[in-house]
């Protein structure tokens, strides 16, 4: 069969109009059209693939396989390791803190990706050479809306040689009161007050809001405060208009104090108080 210029360009333009096994098919009816020789001579001529061409012959005489595009590539660390970001989330949950103005809904970690990767690796099923690299770490933290921070940032201007063993005392005694189902550890946090009024605080709504250009009219300014059960993943939020004072938090765990109780059946408060100020260490020993 003589190929001419046109027959040529008519093969090429049709078999780029056809996608996938249909495509392939095409290609492996014109190989065995043109006879003896005809893939060397569709492979010089059209310009088309070897391997192409013998899976478009084994198609032809068996059935079409369907293309499974999304299966390409790497997969994902997590597919690899099943339990990598519920171990993260282990990791960065108690060293996170929101944003202080609430501007968004941010979690920032004071753990870098590095330090991440290296309590891992104290995992039993994990070790180096299986392991991602902390880039790959950084991009799971990321997904999962830990925003880690750079170190220097939020490293104390001071630290005393003490100060490690008073946080190994600290989570041995929170360790013990975990234990006790006839205890509970209670977090308390309190973050930078608030304008109350028409403003918009930098955020982001698909509904057309009006807002004030600037904090002028202040009607009032309310410090939220809460308190959050690090065991059971519950909390309960208050807000006050001043500060929140020793007499406030003590009112306030008076007031939630019976339906804790009630609700996860402890007896006593343990006699260690989780402490997580915006200013200070996450936890200190009261």
């Amino acid at each position: 069969m003589i190929l001419t210029d046109s027959i040529i360009g008519w093969i090429i333009n049709t078999a780029h109009r056809l996608k996938g096994s249909v495509r392939r098919i095409f290609m492996a009816e014109t190989v065995e059209l043109l006879g003896s020789g005809g893939a060397s001579i569709a492979e010089e001529k059209p310009g088309w693939n070897r391997g192409t061409i013998r899976k478009g012959q084994y198609e032809l005489e068996t059935q079409p396989i369907e293309d499974n595009f999304s299966a390409r590539g790497r997969n994902k660390s997590e597919e690899h390791f099943p339990h990598l970001l519920d171990d993260i989330k282990k990791i960065a949950e108690p060293e996170c803190q929101t944003d202080p103005s609430f501007n968004s809904c941010r979690l920032y970690t004071r753990l870098t990706a590095k330090e991440v990767r290296k309590r891992l690796l104290e995992i039993d099923y994990y070790d180096e050479k299986t392991l991602p690299c902390s880039k790959t770490i950084n991009t799971k933290l990321n997904d999962l809306s830990y925003h880690p921070k750079k170190v220097q940032k939020t490293k104390p201007h001071k630290k005393i040689k003490e100060t490690d063993a008073i946080f190994e005392q600290v989570h041995s005694v929170n360790g013990m009161a975990d234990i006790n189902p006839k205890e509970i550890r209670i977090s308390i946090d309190a973050k930078a007050r608030m304008n109350i009024g028409n403003f918009s605080r930098g955020g982001r709504n698909r509904v057309l809001t009006k807002a004030e250009d600037h904090d002028l009219d202040v009607k009032e300014k309310l410090t939220p405060f809460g308190f959050y059960l690090p065991e059971h993943d519950d909390f309960f939020l208050f807000f006050t208009a001043g500060y929140a004072s020793s007499d406030f938090i003590v009112d306030r765990l008076e007031e939630i104090w019976p339906e804790i109780q009630e609700k996860y059946g402890v007896d006593i408060l343990t006699h260690t108080l989780t402490m997580v100020w915006r200013t200070v260490a996450p936890e200190l020993s009261l």
